[in-house]
């Protein structure tokens, strides 16, 4: 799968961070591709990584006026989520800098639509580095049921952001568009000049 993901072509995009199960089947892919006008560092997570507890990968964008921190995260249902929460900690304990906006996004398998205590646990976590929930529409549609299992968290309160879903087809999960105001991509100055060839003749 590592190989596979290595050889897809998107374009203007690049592949900034993933994660692949090497044990388990089905799942278990997080991806995070870049487009390749922006800036980015990869952040090494190997330490945190337990397939079906906590499926990560991570990137620091350098944009103006600041820099952005991208988590994705995938968690099995069959995970352990005690083990999943501690090693969520741990990472935001170790990224938590008040000059760097996060954002987290994933499929947590936690389903917002419900009150529910692992939304509770996973909530307060997340609110004690500042960072909330953005999704608050279905992220599942199958027959009569609908779930919210996939979600985008932000401590960007400098920001004015928009959420909607975006039906690709690609996956029983509709995908998730967050859009932030005020943030500005640098665009490459490309700089020319003339020379003078110079060859035998």
């Amino acid at each position: 799968m590592t190989e596979e993901i290595g050889n897809v072509n998107l374009g203007q995009y690049t592949l900034g961070a993933t994660f692949c199960r090497q044990t388990y089947k089905h799942r278990g892919v997080c991806t995070c591709y870049v487009s390749k006008d922006i800036q980015f560092n990869t952040i090494i997570l190997d330490q945190y990584k337990k397939e079906k507890d906590l499926e990560i990968c991570a990137l620091k964008l350098h944009l103006l006026p600041s820099s952005f921190t991208i988590i994705c995260i995938y968690r099995s249902p069959t995970g352990n989520f005690t083990h999943f929460l501690n090693q969520l900690e741990s990472i935001l304990n170790k990224m938590y800098i008040t000059s760097t906006e996060l954002i987290l996004h994933g499929d947590f398998n936690i389903n917002y639509l419900n009150d529910n205590s692992r939304k509770h646990l996973l909530d307060s976590l997340l609110a004690s580095f500042g960072l909330f929930s953005t999704v608050k529409f279905p992220t599942r549609i199958f027959n009569n049921s609908s779930t919210l299992m996939d979600n985008t968290y932000i401590n960007t309160y400098r920001h004015n952001f928009s959420v909607y879903p975006l039906i690709n087809g690609l996956s029983d999960h509709e995908a998730q568009i967050i859009t932030l105001s005020n943030v500005f991509i640098p665009i490459p100055r490309h700089v020319f000049s003339y020379t003078r060839k110079i060859d035998s003749n």
